[in-house]
Parts: structure tokens; C-alpha cells; sequence
């Protein structure tokens, strides 16, 4: 008979490590004397100042007064678009998103140069699922600056996650291309590459992000996996470890390395990492069902039937899990549990078991 092992593993993390927010990425300040110069023209002085209080209120973290004192310049000068765009900062660190969404519509109305606010509201778009508005404000955001590498990547994360890999790839080269030392973009790219079945290159750019930042724990995660995957197993292993250095709670690189381990052949290595995987998250089933195909691989049928247990105790529909028992107390003789596992993980999609099912005397039982 043919075992069919099912190892469950994370390959990869796409934009999750960066996260902009209006802090990180626009500093608040108090407008430089050439900027005051030019305002002098068009705003009341008084109102200039509410607007230097505001900023050093959000300096000191006192945004509710900062707030106050941008509606103060905003009531005496009406069309001040920075004080709106700053009031908008402030309404993000209260949380206050719907508040800070309309300063930023208001900013636009007044001034459509003011790419900021388009980059702000595409960032709150996509927190609210709405990709296509997302995309079309990251296109006004570049439009108005088109050398501020984070917008591309921040749009090429959309990309990434609508399968428009080739325009991901596109947002992520020009990223690149004036950020040169952008790990995360580098990072992505890899992922782009892989998505797209290009293995090589992204093994480079995954290279190129640990080499950028080597404490990058994703990135490093995300090589073992493309090497995992190009069958250069040591290569897996050694990166996994270092995620593993820089992170020894890191539990889905020790889950991965114990894949990568389990298709070396290194069966008694891979239970110790899903082991311990386990022992940082208890319910991380993926980590049960991987120990399972290795106990397997092992002819330790019991511990494999143990481990199955576990997993389907955690997450009662995971088909694979039905499926890997089903196998092992076939190995067992027990084939009444093992039809009914077969039958279980068929219903729940895994197709290869309903082929069991149909070719043992699970019928006639």
C-alpha cells in the first residue's frame, strides 16, 4: 500500500511584518520658517499658532488637547489643509478612524496635492476590506509623490493579496528601486517570485532581505521555505534555525524545520521540532497532524493514531488529520476505524481518502 503523508506547514508571511501607521511614516512638525513664510500669505498668524500647539500637544502625546488646538486653527483659517491633515494623525492615535477619515477627505477637497491624506485613506480602506478603493487611493497618493517608496509596496501588498502577482512584482521593483536597502520589499518580492514559480529568484531576494536585516525572523522563515521547496533540505534547515536564533518562540519555524527535516528523512528530528512547536502553542494542530506523519513514516502507528487525536480534538473538521488516522489504524487491522475516518475525511473534502474508501470492504461493513 501507498502512504500518502499530509504535512501542514506556514510557507510564507506577505506583508504581515510591516505595518505602516501615520506616525511611522509622516513625522509631525512644527512648519519650518520658509513654510511659515509662505502660510503668513494666506492664514491669520493666531491661527498659525493654534497649529504650532497642536503639534507640540501631539508631541507630548496629548492628542485630545492636539485635536483641540487644530480646531482652533482650522475655525479661524477654514481651508489650513495641514492643520486638517495633522488633526487627522491625531484622530488615529485615539483610534478614531471615522473622524480621522473625513479631516483627510477634507484635506483633499482643499488641497488634491496633499498626497499624504490619499495614502492614509487607502491604508484605512484596506483596513476595512476595501481593496479596489484601497488600490485607486494608493494611485492618487503616487500620483502626487511618485518617489515615496511605500506607497508601492503598500499597494503591491494588495496586489499580492487580490493574485495580481505580476503588478505585486511591478509596485515591489519600483519599491525597490528607490528604497535600495527595503528588506521588506525585498522580502515580498520573494514571495512574488515563488507565487509565480520562480524559485531562484526568490531564494536571491529572501537572501537579500536576511543580508539588509539579519534579524529579519520572516524573511529567514520564508528562504527555508523556498529552499524546502527546491529540495535543498540543509539549506531549509539552516535558515529555519537562524528565524529559530533570533526567535525561540517562534513556533511555526520549528514547525517548518521539522518539515523541512521529515522530507530529509530525519523522521525522529521532525517530531522533536512539531514537539516543540507544541510545547509554545499547545493547540497548534498542524504541529499534531505533521508528528502523525512521522510517527508514520516510523511504524509507530499508535503515537500516530495519539497524535491524529490531538489534532482533531483542537479542530473537530480538519480533513487531513481524519484522513492520517484512517491510515494508521488501516496499519493497525482496526478497518472499522478506519472507514470511518476515510469516510469523515471525505466529507470533508479530502479526496484521495473517499479512493480508499472505494477500494476496501469499508461497503460491506
Amino acid at each position: 500500500m501507498t502512504i500518502q503523508t499530509t504535512i501542514s506547514s506556514i510557507l510564507f508571511a506577505f506583508g504581515i511584518s510591516f505595518a505602516v501607521t501615520a506616525q511611522q511614516e509622516n513625522e509631525i512638525k512644527v512648519l519650518t520658517q520658509e513654510e511659515m513664510n509662505a502660510e503668513k500669505s494666506t492664514f491669520p498668524v493666531k491661527a498659525l499658532d493654534k497649529f504650532n500647539e497642536g503639534v507640540s500637544a501631539f508631541e507630548q502625546k496629548n492628542y485630545t488637547l492636539s485635536i483641540q488646538l487644530y480646531s482652533e486653527a482650522v475655525t479661524i483659517a477654514p481651508l489650513f489643509a495641514k492643520a486638517y491633515l495633522n488633526r487627522a494623525y491625531a484622530h488615529l492615535e485615539l483610534k478614531q478612524v471615522a473622524e480621522a477619515k473625513l479631516d483627510f477627505v477634507k484635506v483633499t477637497e482643499i488641497d488634491s496635492n496633499i498626497h499624504q491624506a490619499y495614502f492614509e485613506m487607502a491604508i484605512i480602506a484596506s483596513s476595512l476590506e476595501d481593496k479596489s478603493e484601497a488600490i485607486s487611493l494608493y494611485r492618487k497618493a503616487i500620483a502626487g509623490n511618485p518617489k515615496e517608496a511605500v506607497y508601492y509596496y503598500q499597494r503591491s501588498v494588495l496586489e499580492f493579496g487580490l493574485s495580481n502577482f505580476e503588478s505585486a512584482k511591478k509596485d515591489l521593483d519600483l519599491a525597490i528601486e528607490l528604497k535600495k536597502d527595503y528588506a521588506f520589499a525585498y522580502n515580498d518580492r520573494g514571495s512574488v517570485h515563488r507565487e509565480l514559480g520562480n524559485l531562484s529568484a526568490a531564494i536571491k531576494d529572501y537572501q537579500g532581505a536576511t543580508s539588509l536585516d539579519p534579524n529579519f525572523k520572516i524573511a529567514f522563515n520564508n528562504l527555508g521555505s523556498a529552499y524546502r521547496k527546491n529540495g535543498e533540505f540543509d539549506n531549509a534547515i539552516a535558515a529555519f534555525s537562524e528565524s529559530i536564533r533570533i526567535d525561540k518562540q517562534f513556533y511555526l519555524a520549528y514547525n517548518n524545520r521539522g518539515y523541512a527535516k521529515f522530507e530529509k528523512g530525519d523522521y525522529d528530528g521532525a517530531i522533536k521540532d512539531f514537539q516543540a512547536s507544541l510545547n509554545i502553542k499547545s493547540d497548534y494542530a498542524y504541529a499534531y497532524n505533521n508528528m502523525a506523519s512521522a510517527y508514520f513514516k516510523l511504524k509507530k502507528f499508535k503515537e500516530a493514531v495519539s497524535a491524529c487525536d490531538k489534532a482533531i480534538s483542537l479542530d473537530a473538521d480538519y480533513g487531513y488529520a481524519y484522513y492520517n488516522r484512517a491510515l494508521a489504524f488501516e496499519m493497525l487491522r482496526d478497518e472499522s476505524k478506519a472507514c470511518q475516518d476515510w469516510e469523515r475525511a471525505s466529507e470533508l473534502g479530502v479526496e484521495t481518502a473517499m479512493t480508499y474508501y472505494n477500494n476496501s470492504d469499508c461497503k460491506n461493513q
